[in-house]
C-alpha cells in the first residue's frame, strides 16, 4: 500500500498514510530518514496510489473520502509538483533542518546529508507554524512545488530565488521518441516535457540529465550548463528546458561469426564437426522453466548456425527440428496442458510463461531475458524455414509487446515494461521489492533481448521491431558502460573495488548476484551469454583488456581452476574480443572442464578462432545495415554482413567499402567465389581397401584441391575434376575434407566420415538369449572408439573406470558387474545378441536412482523398431542402493543388434537377464477404464514410485463389508517421499468433454480428511500433468472419492497417478495403507443415497450460524469433524441451525445422520 524506496535522482521519496516524506540519501535505502514531511491536515489515507503517468514521471495519489493530494515526481528532476483539494490545508513537518519563511517559499536547509530543500507556494501565500509544523492554505491556490537545491549550494536564499522561476511550471506529460537512420546509423532520441505554466511567465522545467544522457547528445541538442547534482548515478547535470535531443551510434551486430576459421592457426574443421556431432541429437528437457529453456535452446542454436556455415546440413537439421518442436509447443495449448505454455494475466496486463521460475509469474520478474532467448529462436526458425512467421508470428510478437510495447495505447501490454527510457536501461525487478529500489543483474542478458528484437524485426521486414531494438540495444549500450561499467572512471564511487558491478539498484550497485556472492559470477553474469549481439563488450579495447588483467587477478582463469561460478567459456570469449589467440591458448589447456549451463563446446571453440581470424571490431566503421559490422587485425579489415531478405543487397560501410551480400547469406570480404562438396565412393569401409575422394567445385580461379583425412595431409589435385584415392585405408573412423584454394586463400569443403572396421560383440560372440547381458558390455568398435557406432555418449570424459578409451560411464562393480551410470537423455547402447527361440521374455535389471523421483524411462530396440515398452525406474535412496524391477521384451529368434534407447536419465544400469516366459507377450496398453482388478490391471501393470508399493490381491475382511468384488488394488506407503504412490499407463488419452469425473472406492483405516491426489500425465510428456486433491470423509469403511476434471475436456493424459495421503511420509502401517476398487468415468455423480436428496447446509462458508434444510429428513443428530478425523461438535437437538461460533475457522466436515444412514458435507468456517 506504501513505498519506500523510490528514488528519483537526486531525491528519496517514501509514502505513509499522511503523505509524503522526502529526504536525500546518497547510498542506499531510506532506513528511519524523514526530515521532511509534507501532507495535508487530517490526511490519513490506507494506500497510495498512481493516478498518472508519463515515460519518466509518476503522479501518486492519497485519498481518505475527506483529502485529497496529488504529487508529481520524475527521474532527473529536482522539483516535486503538489496539489489538493480546495480546501484542504498544506502540512509540513520539518523534523531537522533550519527554517526560513521568506515570502511564499519555505526554506530548510541542511535538512539532511547537507541537503537543502525549498517549497514554492503561490504567490501572496503565507505559512504559518505550530512548532516543527508549517500550514498554508495556498493562498486559496490547489498548487504548490518543492526542490532540492544543488550540494554545491553556499547561499541558500539567494539560490531559492534563483529555482523559482521553474517552481511554478507543472509538467504534465513526458514522453521518448526514437528513430534510426539507416544510411548513417545514428539512433536519435528526444525527450519532450509538456508543461502548465500555473503562474509567472517562464515556461521551462529545470530537467536533470543522467551520464549516460549529458554526453550522448545530438549536435543539435540543448545542453544542460545550469546546476549539477551529486546523484547514485553520477553526475547530474541540470538545463533549463522542455526538451533534449540524444544521438547514438549503433555500431551493429551478427546472428553468429562469419566462416573465416580457415584462417586461424591451429582451427581443425573436424574437431569443430566432431564437437557439433555431440550435441546435435541432445533433446530438451521434459520439465523446465522458461528461462532455463531459453538457454538451452540458445546453446543449440548458436551450433545450428556454425553447423549450416560448414555443411554440416544433417545436425543443422536436428537441431532445428529440436527447436521447432519445443517452441511451437510453448507457443500452443491444448486442454488439460500445464506446461510450456504462455498465460495472459489481465490483472497484470503480463504474459506469463508455465513453468515459469525466477519470478517470472509472482513478480512479474525477467521478462525482458526470458522472452529475449524465445524470441531469437523464432528468428532463428524463420531464417531457417522460410514462412514460418504467417504462423507463429503473431505470438511472438505478444512476446514483444509483454517486455517491450513501443504503443503507448496498447490494450494488453505497458509501454516499454522493462526499459526505462530516461534511466536508458531495463529492470529486471517486476515489482521493486527491494529497498534499495528496483535493480537489474544481468545486462548481458538485457543485451541479448534487444539483439533478439533487432534480428526478429529484419527477418520478417518489421521495421518497428527491429528499430524498437536498435533503440534499446544502443541506449542500454551507453548505460553499461556509464553505471555497470564504469569505462570512462567517474560514476562509481572511490571504495568501489572492481571495474564493474553486477547489479545495478535504484540507490546502490555491488558485486553480489542472486545466486552467490563469488566474484567469478559477478564477472560472468555480465557477459553471458556470448553471441553475435556481443560485439559492444569489445568496443572499448582499452577497458576490456584492464577488465581481463583484472579477471585473471581475482579468479582462478588462468589456473583452470573448477568453479561452478566461474564460467570459462565465456571467459575465453570475452577475452576473444581483445586477444583471440591468448583465449585459444587458455581452451586449448582445460579440455576436461565442466560446461556452464547453456554452452555449446563447439560454439567457444568457432567463436574463437573466428575472431582469431577476424581480429577486433573496428568501431570507426559503421554501415546502413544493422546486420554488419566491421572488424580489424592489423592493416586487414574484413567486412562481414548478413542477409535476411530473399534479395541480394549492398551493404555501404562508411569508410565507402561496398559488401555485396546475397539473399539468405552472410557475407564477408574475403570471401573466395568457389564452393565445393566432398563425396567418397564408399563410407563403411573394411581394413586395407581403397577410398576414392572426390571434390565437386564450382566458381573460378581454383589453383588446387588439397585433401586430409582429419589433420592429416593426404594429398593434392590441381587440375578438375578435383579427385584423390586413399589406398590400404586403416581401421577407424577417418574424418575426411578438403581444402579448395585460389592462390594462397582457401575454403574448406565439408566433413565427410569414413567408418573403417565392424561393429563386434563385447565377447567372442552373440550374447545368448534367454541369459544374462552386463551393461558395460556394449558392443566394441573394431576400429576404436565406437562413440556413434555402438553407443552415443553425450560426455567424452569417461566418469567410470571400465573400458576407459570409451566415452560410456562404466563402472565395474564387485556385486553388479559392469554398469554404466551418469546415463543421460539421448544416449543408447547397442548389443549384439542371438535369441533362441521366438517369444516374449521376462527382463529382469538391477538399477539404482539417487534421483528422488526415480529415472528413466528407457526402452529397447530392433532394427529401429521398440520391442519393449518405455520402462521408467523409481527412486532407490542412493546410487550406490541397487533394486530390481521386470519388463517384458519380444523377441525373434536369431542374431540382432539391440539397442538400448535413453529416453530420460537419471538411473545407472546394471546386469540384464532374459527368461523365456511364453510366445506372446501381452498387447502394450491394455488397460483402460473402468477397471476393477477381477481380471484386469494385475500388480505388474503399476509402477510403484518413491516409497509405495502397489499390488492386486483378494478381497478379505474387514474390506469384504461393502465390497462384493473378489480383487482390490491396495497400496502401502513405507519411507520414501511424501508424494510416495503408483501409476497405471492407460491405452489412450482421457476425454472429459461428457465424462467429467474420475471416481473409485476407498478403505483406509488413515484418519477422516487423509488427502488423496489423482494425477494425470502424458507418458511420453510426465512433466505435462493436472492434478486435483480430494479428502477422506470415512475411516475403516469403503467410501466413494471423485474428481472433477470437466475443465480439461479432450487430453492427451495416458496415464493415472495414486497419490494416497499426500503431504506425509508412511510408515507401513494400517493408517498407511489403502485399499481401492472400481476405478471409472463418470458423467456425474450419483446421490449418495436417495433418503438425503434436497439436504442442504447453508451459508458455505459460515461465520456464525449454520442452517439446515432437511424438507421431510428427519436428522438425529449432526456431528462435525476436523480433517484430521477429531469430533468437535456433536448437535443432538436444534438441529436446524447450530451456533458455530466458537468454532475456529477452517475447513470441517458434517456428518447429518438419521436412523437410515448419514451423509457428509464440506464446510468452511470463516
Amino acid at each position: 500500500d506504501h513505498a519506500d524506496n523510490l528514488f528519483n535522482y537526486p531525491m528519496t521519496l517514501k509514502t505513509t498514510n499522511q503523505g509524503l516524506i522526502v529526504t536525500y540519501i546518497p547510498w542506499g535505502p531510506i532506513g528511519d530518514s524523514a526530515p521532511i514531511e509534507i501532507g495535508l491536515t487530517g490526511l490519513n489515507a490506507a494506500r497510495t496510489s498512481v493516478s498518472d503517468y508519463s515515460d519518466w514521471t509518476v503522479t501518486m495519489n492519497w485519498s481518505d473520502g475527506s483529502h485529497d493530494l496529488k504529487t508529481t515526481s520524475g527521474i532527473g528532476m529536482p522539483f516535486l509538483y503538489f496539489q489538493k483539494d480546495a480546501d484542504d490545508v498544506v502540512e509540513i513537518k520539518v523534523n531537522s533542518g533550519t527554517v526560513t519563511v521568506s515570502s511564499e517559499m519555505l526554506i530548510i536547509a541542511n535538512a539532511v546529508n547537507e541537503a537543502d530543500f525549498v517549497f514554492y507556494a503561490p504567490m501572496g501565500s503565507s505559512w504559518s507554524s505550530n512548532g516543527s509544523t508549517y500550514t498554508s492554505t495556498l493562498n486559496g491556490n490547489d498548487y504548490w512545488s518543492m526542490a532540492m537545491l544543488p550540494q554545491s549550494t553556499t547561499n541558500v536564499n539567494v539560490m531559492a530565488l534563483e529555482y523559482k522561476k521553474y517552481a511554478y511550471v507543472f509538467p504534465t506529460n513526458t514522453a521518448t521518441t526514437w528513430s534510426y537512420n539507416e544510411s548513417t546509423s545514428k539512433l536519435t532520441s528526444v525527450f519532450t516535457v509538456s508543461t502548465e505554466v500555473k503562474e509567472g511567465t517562464d515556461s521551462n522545467v529545470l530537467l536533470g540529465l543522467l551520464p549516460h544522457q549529458s554526453s550522448n547528445l545530438a549536435p543539435t541538442s540543448p545542453t544542460p550548463n545550469e546546476y549539477s547534482y551529486d546523484a547514485i548515478r553520477g553526475e547530474l547535470k541540470t538545463m533549463d528546458g522542455n526538451t533534449f535531443t540524444l544521438e547514438n551510434t549503433f555500431k551493429g551486430i551478427l546472428p553468429t561469426l562469419p566462416n573465416l576459421t580457415q584462417y586461424s592457426t591451429g582451427f581443425s574443421l573436424t574437431d569443430l564437426d566432431a564437437k557439433i556431432s555431440q550435441i546435435e541429437n541432445d533433446g530438451l528437457a521434459t520439465w523446465t522453466d522458461s528461462y532455463n529453456e531459453g538457454q538451452v535452446m540458445n546453446r543449440l542454436i548458436q551450433t545450428a548456425r556454425i553447423a549450416d556455415q560448414i555443411g554440416d546440413i544433417v545436425a543443422r537439421d536436428k537441431m532445428i527440428a529440436t527447436i521447432k518442436e519445443r517452441l511451437e509447443d510453448w507457443l500452443t495449448y491444448q486442454s488439460g496442458e500445464v506446461a510450456f505454455l504462455f498465460y495472459y494475466n489481465s490483472d497484470w496486463s503480463a504474459l506469463l510463461g508455465y513453468p515459469s521460475g525466477h519470478g517470472q509469474d509472482n513478480n512479474i520478474n525477467d521478462h525482458h531475458f526470458h522472452w529475449g532467448y524465445f524470441i531469437h529462436a523464432a528468428a532463428f526458425m524463420e531464417q531457417f524455414e522460410p514462412g514460418w512467421v504467417n504462423q507463429w508470428g503473431e505470438m511472438i510478437n505478444l512476446l514483444v509487446r509483454d517486455a517491450a510495447s513501443d504503443d503507448r495505447n496498447d490494450t494488453m501490454f505497458p509501454f516499454l515494461r522493462n526499459f526505462s527510457p530516461y534511466a536508458g536501461h531495463s529492470w529486471a525487478n517486476g515489482f521493486a521489492t527491494f529497498p534499495q529500489g528496483n535493480d537489474q543483474e544481468s545486462t548481458s542478458e538485457s543485451m541479448q533481448f534487444a539483439s533478439s528484437l533487432i534480428h526478429w524485426g529484419s527477418v520478417t521486414e518489421n521495421d518497428a521491431i527491429r528499430d524498437l531494438g536498435i533503440y534499446i540495444y544502443t541506449t542500454e549500450q551507453t548505460a553499461i558502460e556509464e553505471y555497470w561499467f564504469d569505462i570512462y572512471e567517474r560514476n562509481f564511487q572511490p571504495n568501489q573495488q572492481y571495474s564493474l558491478v553486477s547489479r545495478v539498484w535504484g540507490n546502490s550497485y555491488d558485486n553480489g548476484t542472486f545466486f552467490t556472492g563469488d566474484i567469478a559470477a559477478s564477472y560472468g553474469i555480465e557477459l553471458y551469454p556470448i553471441h553475435g549481439g556481443s560485439m559492444y563488450l569489445g568496443h572499448h579495447q582499452a577497458y576490456a583488456q584492464s577488465l581481463w588483467t583484472e579477471m585473471t587477478n581475482n579468479t582462478g582463469i588462468l589456473s583452470n581452476e573448477v568453479n561452478p561460478n566461474l564460467w570459462h567459456d565465456t571467459y575465453w570469449k570475452f577475452l576473444a574480443l581483445t586477444d583471440a589467440q591468448a583465449a585459444i591458448d587458455l581452451y586449448d589447456s582445460y579440455p576436461d572442464r565442466e560446461l556452464k549451463f547453456g554452452v555449446s563446446d563447439a560454439q567457444t571453440y568457432h567463436w574463437l578462432h573466428a575472431m582469431n581470424a577476424l581480429g577486433i571490431v573496428d568501431t570507426s566503421i559503421t554501415s546502413d545495415h544493422p546486420i554488419a559490422v566491421a572488424f580489424v587485425d592489423g592493416g586487414l579489415t574484413t567486412y562481414v554482413g548478413h542477409n535476411y531478405s530473399n534479395t541480394a543487397i549492398t551493404v555501404n560501410f562508411s569508410d565507402g567499402f561496398m559488401l555485396d551480400v546475397p539473399a539468405n547469406t552472410m557475407a564477408t570480404s574475403r570471401d573466395l567465389n568457389v564452393s565445393g562438396i566432398l563425396s567418397a565412393d564408399t563410407y563403411e569401409a573394411n581394413e586395407n581397401d581403397p577410398v576414392n575422394l572426390t571434390t565437386t567445385t564450382s566458381g573460378s580461379g581454383i589453383t588446387k584441391v588439397e585433401f586430409y583425412d582429419g589433420d592429416t595431409f593426404l594429398g593434392e589435385d590441381t587440375t578438375a575434376p578435383y579427385e584423390f584415392n586413399v589406398p590400404n585405408i586403416s581401421l577407424g573412423i577417418h574424418s575426411m575434407y578438403s581444402k579448395i584454394f585460389v592462390g594462397t586463400d582457401f575454403i574448406n569443403t565439408n566433413v565427410i566420415n569414413i567408418q573403417v572396421g565392424d561393429q563386434i560383440p563385447y565377447s567372442a560372440g552373440p550374447t545368448i538369449i534367454p541369459g544374462i547381458l552386463e551393461a558395460g558390455h556394449y558392443d566394441i568398435f573394431e576400429g576404436g572408439n565406437g562413440q556413434g557406432i555402438s553407443y552415443f555418449d553425450t560426455s567424452t570424459d569417461n566418469k567410470g573406470n571400465f573400458r576407459p578409451t570409451e566415452y560410456v560411464d562404466a563402472v565395474t562393480d564387485v556385486t553388479e558387474g559392469a554398469t554404466v551410470g551418469w546415463i543421460t537423455a539421448g544416449e543408447w547402447l547397442e548389443y549384439t545378441i542371438d535369441v533362441q527361440t521366438t517369444g516374449c521374455y521376462d527382463m529382469n535389471f538391477r538399477y539404482a536412482s539417487g534421483n528422488t523421483s526415480g529415472g528413466g524411462p528407457f526402452h529397447f530396440e530392433i532394427d529401429g523398431q521398440m520391442v519393449s515398452p518405455q520402462i521408467p525406474v523409481t527412486t532407490t535412496g542412493d546410487w550406490g542402493n541397487w533394486n530390481s524391477k521386470t519388463s517384458t521384451i519380444e523377441l525373434t529368434a536369431g542374431i540382432h543388434v539391440l539397442r538400448l534407447t535413453v529416453t530420460q536419465g537419471e538411473f545407472n544400469l546394471g546386469r540384464i537377464t532374459f527368461s523365456y516366459s511364453g510366445m506372446d507377450c501381452p498387447a502394450p496398453g491394455e488397460t483402460g477404464l473402468p477397471f476393477d482388478f477381477e481380471t484386469s490391471p494385475v500388480t505388474a501393470d503399476f509402477t510403484s514410485f518413491n516409497g509405495g508399493t502397489a499390488t492386486v490381491e483378494a478381497v478379505i475382511a474387514p474390506q469384504n463389508t461393502g465390497n462384493n468384488s473378489g480383487s482390490l488394488a491396495k497400496v502401502v506407503r513405507n519411507g520414501g517421499d511424501v508424494w510416495a504412490g503408483a501409476y497405471l499407463n492407460l491405452s489412450g488419452g482421457l476425454d472429459f468433454s461428457s465424462q467429467n469425473f474420475i471416481t473409485l472406492r476407498l478403505w483406509t483405516e488413515a484418519p477422516i480428511g487423509t488427502t488423496v491426489k489423482m494425477k494425470l500425465e502424458e507418458q511420453a510428456n510426465p512433466a505435462n500433468a493436472s492434478e486435483l486433491d480430494v479428502v477422506t470423509a470415512l475411516s475403516g469403511e469403503w467410501e466413494t472419492l471423485s474428481w472433477d476434471f470437466s475443465a480439461l475436456g479432450a487430453t492427451v493424459f495416458d496415464r493415472l497417478v495414486f497419490m494416497f495421503d499426500y503431504g506425509n511420509t508412511g510408515d507401513g502401517t494400517a493408517t498407511s495403507t489403502f485399499y481401492f476398487d472400481d476405478v471409472e468415468q463418470v458423467t456425474t455423480l450419483g446421490i449418495e443415497d436417495p433418503e438425503f436428496e434436497g439436504l442442504k447446509i447453508y451459508p458455505n462458508p459460515v461465520t456464525n450460524k449454520l442452517y439446515i434444510k432437511s424438507n421431510s429428513i428427519h436428522l438425529t443428530k449432526v456431528e462435525i469433524f476436523t480433517l484430521l478425523g477429531q469430533k468437535v461438535m456433536d448437535v443432538r437437538s436444534d438441529l436446524n441451525a447450530i451456533d458455530l461460533t466458537n468454532l475456529s475457522k477452517g475447513m470441517y466436515l458434517v456428518k447429518l445422520l438419521n436412523s437410515d444412514g448419514y451423509i457428509i458435507k464440506k464446510l468452511i468456517k470463516r
